[in-house]
């Protein structure tokens, strides 16, 4: 580079086309590259992404890399070059096969007079023209024209950029001349190539502001202006006025003053429900006091994740020591509410920082089950059903207990699976059938509502008790009633009985029925009573309860039959009971249908 000033010129030594900033970085300055995981290979120059991407643009051939999984943490592979999603290292990689978890891209650095990057000038034992013009900061390059700068310079750097150009920005700290007098930066020479020779690389420099001289100055400004000092450290200050003779005697302040912002968001926010109205939140200090003493803390709460209406509490006493706690009250049982917490010293409120979790509903252990009813299934079933509590203690039923004993206290030492329990998902169940019971046995059942809190008491059931033992079975269902295919008669079609006589569904939902289980050895569901169907008895009548005169009866053996010799186009109303040896079940739900005419 060449540099004007006041009419001297002056030319710079060579300098790195990644030239590092400041005369500080030239030691060593890494930036890691996140935007792919570099893969690599114990022996092997070649370099890949896992998932595989373009890596030009990426890295580029000269650039020296270290990966975390390398043996040596010193050791710095140079990039020969890059070819879409492969690349191309000087020399074998010796470490960790796979893929890296970090990888970094290095400027500077120390070495022998032949591969040190620290800034030198020209000796010709110590610093050849070949490493001194790969060494050095532009910091330094410029500050080496001591002729025309004697307060230095400012740089700042940029890149690089997807062509692996880069950006710097130089202040000179010297007072500006006026007019053409001012430092004028231009380029004195370009011996930079491109990788394959593609093109020719161009060096600008361009003008962003002209300078200025500060001749009087009033007022505030910050100190120094690159930031740097100790938050809640005291510093002392003075201001000298200058002029071409020299400085002024200093004025002091009048007392210290130590540099300080408002504190950082306090830290392990938590979130606890303490009963159906409190949750109490607990945290400890902000990391970071902002440089003042913390005097104050304030929690939040809303309904509202972004807070747009929060009330708020304090807490002053903080003498007690960490961690801080804070009980809020007075909460509605079952809604959620958000919760944040912000530390306050002399400069104001930090960041708020949210709990964890996020929210929370205030809540208590559920009522039991509305009610709870057992019926006997089958010589080894007996089946429960239950209703969801009336009160859910403020938080959602996700599970039931059902427990089943033949002590009514519950605390016998029977063995499954004449005793036992199980957890049923609530979305899912609101009945189970116990299976392999003994018959004759008598049981006793319970259960229990689960939430958050835990379980609720139990709801014993209605009755008290019941002892396995065949059964009638259950009803018939989906019965169908059509015209039948010839005239007077009917069609009539049904299913086997889904749910139990008693009417409680064996598993499942009332929504969403399950079958019934099947006794043990067996392939028929227990809606049966655990005794085969031998029959269905279909009823017809005019009349739909069934005391009309022109009515009847007809036993089958399956789900289907047709009904003769009816008046044509008389409405006739149709049920269906089953039948095993234990007894008859319950008559269908009717239907009806038209005669055929």
């Amino acid at each position: 580079l060449k540099l004007e000033y006041s009419g001297i010129e002056q030319e710079s030594s060579e300098i790195p086309y990644d030239a590092v900033a400041l005369r500080w970085d030239e030691v060593k300055t890494e930036e890691e590259l996140a935007t792919a995981s570099f893969v690599t290979t114990q022996g092997s120059t070649s370099l890949s992404t896992s998932p595989s991407i373009n890596l030009e643009g990426v890295i580029f051939n000269g650039d020296r890399l270290r990966f975390s999984g390398q043996s040596s943490t010193s050791q710095l592979f140079e990039v020969v070059s890059v070819s879409g999603s492969i690349a191309t290292l000087h020399e074998g990689f010796d470490g960790s096969d796979g893929v890296q978890a970090s990888t970094w891209r290095t400027y500077g650095g120390r070495g022998d007079p032949s591969s040190s990057r620290i800034h030198c000038q020209f000796d010709p034992n110590l610093c050849t023209t070949n490493v001194e013009t790969k060494s050095g900061s532009m910091e330094s390059k410029l500050e080496d024209l001591t002729f025309l700068i004697s307060k230095g310079v400012q740089v700042e750097r940029n890149g690089p950029d997807s062509s692996n150009g880069f950006t710097w920005r130089i202040t000179f700290l010297d007072n500006s001349l006026a007019g053409s007098n001012d430092f004028k930066l231009t380029v004195a020479s370009n011996s930079l190539s491109t990788a394959g020779n593609a093109g020719s690389p161009t060096v600008t420099a361009t003008l962003i502001a002209s300078g200025e001289t500060y001749t009087s100055c009033t007022g505030t400004i910050p100190v120094p202006s690159y930031g740097g000092l100790v938050q809640g450290l005291e510093y002392y200050g003075r201001v000298s006025a200058v002029n071409s003779v020299g400085y002024s005697k200093p004025m002091d302040a009048p007392q210290p003053q130590a540099p300080m912002v408002p504190p950082g968001p306090p830290t392990g926010a938590a979130l606890e429900v303490i009963s159906a109205s409190e949750l109490r939140v607990i945290f400890a200090p902000p990391s970071d006091s902002g440089g003042s003493k913390i005097t104050e803390y304030r929690i939040e709460w809303d309904l509202d994740s972004t807070f747009s209406d929060p009330q708020s509490d304090y807490i002053t006493y903080l003498a007690g020591g960490t961690p801080f706690f804070k009980v809020i009250s007075h909460l509605s049982a079952g809604i959620h509410y958000f919760v944040r917490v912000s530390a306050k010293n002399s400069q104001g409120y930090g960041d708020a920082q949210v709990t964890a979790p996020l929210s929370l509903n205030p809540h208590q252990k559920s009522s039991p089950p509305a009610t709870v009813r057992v019926g006997v299934t089958s010589d080894t079933m007996i089946t429960v059903g239950w209703d969801a509590p009336l009160n859910d203690g403020g938080d959602e039923v996700t599970m039931y207990r059902l427990e089943w004993d033949t002590s009514t206290g519950f605390n016998s030492n029977s063995p499954p699976p004449d005793k036992g329990f199980i957890d049923l998902n609530a979305s899912h169940y609101s009945s189970y059938t116990i299976e392999l019971l003994s018959p004759g046995s008598i049981y006793y059942t319970r259960v229990f509502a689960i939430n958050s809190a835990g379980l609720s008491i139990p709801r014993v059931s209605s009755p008290l008790s019941a002892s396995p033992q065949k059964q009638v079975p259950g009803t018939p269902n989906t019965l169908v009633v059509n015209s039948g295919s010839i005239s007077r008669s009917l069609s009539v079609s049904w299913q086997r009985p889904l749910i139990p006589h008693h009417n409680i569904v064996c598993s499942g939902t009332a929504s969403s029925p399950l079958e019934c289980p099947t006794k043990h050895g067996g392939s028929i569901p227990s809606s049966n009573g655990g005794d085969p169907i031998i029959e269905y008895e279909v009823e017809y009548n005019e009349n739909s309860e069934f005391n009309g005169s022109d009515g009847g009866r007809q036993t089958v053996v399956g789900t289907s039959c047709t009904l003769l010799n009816l008046m044509p186009s008389r409405l006739y109303y149709v049920r269906v009971l089953a039948r095993n040896a234990i007894g008859s079940g319950s008559y269908s739900q009717a239907t009806f249908a038209f005669a055929a005419s």
